[in-house]
């Protein structure tokens, strides 16, 4: 529990979570034996009343050995879940929480999930009910895309001696990167657009980030030509267009 609480990834999230601004689907790509820690502290911050996780109030004080009540997890949590599993989940996930202001569903080993019990998840993931969040936990950053770009990602298994960079702002910024990579291979355009995705990521700007890794995913899977990946990277950082608009049915 200490290596989490101490990383960067933890610091900005809980940041974040502490000032009620908890998303209402988040991907924790973090090591299986760290999951259930995380998952714990993720959790004490997103039930509690005020966001401090320790604050006495009737979400904090209903904590037990057996975890808490508004936790809930899809399955039984030796494994991904299943579409039964999941649709369990979302009709519990719409009742009344019993001491916290929403409830808090867990999707564990969410990397494995079969792609109908992942679909199954599209829309709570979209619009969960209110007051409630969804937690998927990976061990890789590997879930299916419509998942991916509904999700803010913190990923706690990138070396902090990756290369971060950040991506163009200005328009001369992002004509001369246009011209530098035009001739590249998506290959290797991929590690220049995951460095982006890496240092918007530690700025606690999760959606975005999951964006360029989508980008990336996408274009590689679709063997798309890179003039398409440049114009996908540009609207989604400078525009801020939804990547949905920009490769729909593709995903």
């Amino acid at each position: 529990m200490t290596d989490i609480a101490s990383s960067p990834e933890w610091k900005k999230l809980a940041e974040v979570v502490s000032s009620r601004g908890a998303p209402g689907a988040l991907l924790a790509v973090i090591a299986d034996n760290m999951t259930a820690s995380f998952r714990d502290m993720y959790a004490r911050l997103a039930l509690c009343h005020s966001g401090t996780g320790e604050d006495g109030c009737p979400s904090c004080m209903s904590w037990t050995s057996d975890g808490h009540p508004d936790m809930l997890i899809a399955g039984d949590g030796s494994g991904s879940p299943g579409v039964a599993d999941c649709i369990a989940l979302q009709s519990v996930m719409s009742l009344k929480p019993f001491a916290a202001e929403g409830r808090l569903g867990v999707i564990p080993f969410a990397d494995t999930m079969s792609l109908p019990a992942a679909n199954s998840l599209l829309k709570i993931a979209e619009e969960p009910p209110e007051g409630g969040h969804l937690l998927f936990m990976a061990e890789e950053d590997n879930l299916i895309p419509t998942i991916r770009s509904r999700v803010w990602t913190v990923n706690f298994r990138t070396s902090e001696t990756a290369d971060k960079t950040a991506p163009p702002k200005k328009p001369a910024e992002w004509a001369a990167w246009i011209e530098k990579t035009r001739k590249r291979s998506l290959d290797e355009l991929a590690p220049e657009a995951g460095a982006w995705a890496r240092y918007l990521g530690d700025l606690g700007e999760w959606r975005a980030s999951a964006s360029i890794r989508n980008v990336i995913y996408i274009s590689q899977k679709r063997h798309m030509p890179v003039s398409m990946v440049q114009d996908a990277l540009m609207a989604i950082l400078r525009e801020g267009v939804p990547i949905g608009q920009i490769f729909g049915d593709l995903r």
